[in-house]
């Protein structure tokens, strides 16, 4: 793994569909213009015919993706000093935001707490639950 690392990675996030190459990037044969036994071409065990936007739409039209709090950096460099956070034992937040909080209020369903977090932390509706260390959110 240590290996692996030291060659870099890249951080993939979900697409619903993808005009331009039909997702072949992610998990094909790609580009189609070379041959699948040069480096990196072969990238997974779809077919090259897999992945075209109408198929997608037709099988999945009510699908949808939601990011939040993305940030990207040399490792270490994303969530300032580099101890160990404090992570919430319960499953709800109950303290309220310090006059050092950002003002306003997080609408239903979105991002109210996480490790490197800086925005509101009061949910408009609902509760801020704990979902892991990085990511609280305001359910009903």
């Amino acid at each position: 793994m240590d290996k692996s690392f030291q060659n870099g990675h890249v951080l993939v996030m979900s697409l619903w569909d993808d005009h331009a190459a039909h997702m072949l990037w992610l998990d094909s044969n790609y580009p189609l213009d070379r041959p699948e036994s040069q480096l990196g071409v072969a990238r997974g065990t779809c077919a090259t015919t897999s992945g075209d936007p109408k198929d997608v739409e037709a099988q999945s039209p009510n699908a949808s993706v939601t990011f939040s709090n993305i940030k990207f950096g040399d490792i270490g460099s994303t969530y300032g000093d580099a101890s160990t956070p404090t992570i919430p034992s319960g499953t709800t937040t109950s303290a309220a935001p310090t006059s050092t909080s950002p003002s306003g209020s997080v609408p239903l369903y979105g991002q109210c707490g996480g490790i490197g977090y800086t925005g509101p932390t009061t949910c408009a509706s609902g509760t801020c639950k704990v979902t892991n260390e990085y990511y609280s959110q305001c359910l009903p």
